[in-house]
């Protein structure tokens, strides 16, 4: 692997949702030189761009989302190469210019590879990752465990778009049987239509504020059974980064089935997967009260993030095929 010089273009100066600097922190431990650009810190941020690349004279720029308009990244591809990490796994309709307009385009899901070849066909699957240093392992109090330990715990949106509402169902249905449930993330919104859900047991269960870094490395560890629910489990390899944060932090981890999962995590030995909401009513109701079992299952699927899904793993791989096609 060769040594390159990187224009890193990301919201830095959010990174609750943005995995920029991770990345940073990652490309810098295998011996890459990376320059950061938050183009919401300018007010001209398309001369600037222009201007970072002539005088750093980057191998390549690497981008997540919709950080410039599509033709900036086209006009950079007279000057520089152009690799694009789309982090979500749905197709807006606002991304095809997008995937249009690199080099080399990675999707996080893998089932989405022969569609966004349409749009490119250096289109290669990339699965997300964990960057260990951002979640630091601190001694726990008895505050962090008067915060953040429940029996059940869930981090992520439960908004309204149509592929968050049926994590409303699968919550609802813990609460219903009884189990201790506490969740992270955004605020739900606050419609007339959310009003039961904001009122009743799932509005009183909110932990109050999205969690990321040392937070989440404490609800990880606090959480008797960690649940996740992809926002695609229907498309190949659609694993979000909160699959590997959690796992990476030493949480027991259950998650509504993702097609090809096992080929990341094995079910059973490293995570526990379920497929409806009986399954994961039955899985919750035997791992509960068998902590061992737990401490087992959480202690081998950490093993195996930090051995094969760190960030540091995977842009070596990004690395590798942009040696191949463009470097």
């Amino acid at each position: 692997m060769g040594s390159y010089k990187i224009l890193l273009i990301s919201g830095l100066d959010k990174p609750l949702w943005n995995e920029g600097w991770e990345y940073k922190a990652a490309f810098e431990k295998i011996g890459q030189t990376v320059t950061p650009f938050d183009p919401r810190d300018v007010q001209d941020p398309v001369e600037t761009v222009f201007r970072i690349v002539r005088e750093i004279k980057p191998d390549f720029i690497l981008h997540t989302k919709d950080e410039l308009p599509p033709q900036v990244y086209q006009d950079l591809r007279s000057h520089v190469k152009v690799v694009q990490w789309y982090p979500d796994p749905v197709i807006t309709d606002w991304l095809p210019p997008y995937a249009s307009a690199c080099d080399v385009f990675f999707t996080m899901s893998e089932g989405l590879v022969p569609a966004f070849k349409r749009y490119n066909a250096r289109t290669h699957f990339l699965t997300q990752g964990f960057e260990p240093s951002f979640f630091p392992m601190k001694e726990l109090t008895e505050e962090d465990t008067r915060a953040y330990a429940a029996d059940i715990t869930f981090v992520g949106n439960l908004g309204s778009k149509p592929y968050y509402l049926p994590r409303r169902n699968f919550l609802q249905a813990v609460l219903k049987k009884g189990y201790k449930l506490k969740w992270w993330g955004p605020k739900l919104p606050r419609k007339f239509s959310t009003l039961p859900l904001l009122l009743g047991k799932l509005g009183r269960s909110y932990g109050g504020k999205f969690v990321w870094g040392e937070e989440h490395a404490k609800i990880s560890r606090l959480s008797k059974i960690y649940l996740g629910f992809d926002a695609q489990p229907q498309v190949r390899k659609s694993m979000s980064e909160r699959l590997y944060i959690a796992v990476g932090c030493g949480a027991f981890y259950m998650c509504q089935y993702v097609e090809g999962i096992e080929d990341i995590l094995e079910p059973g030995m490293e995570i526990v997967t379920f497929r409806t909401e009986e399954e994961m009513l039955d899985k919750i109701g035997y791992y509960l009260p068998r902590e061992d079992e737990r401490r087992k299952i959480a202690g081998a699927g950490r093993d195996r993030v930090l051995r094969e899904h760190t960030y540091e793993v995977r842009l070596r791989e990004m690395i590798s095929v942009l040696e191949k096609e463009i470097l």
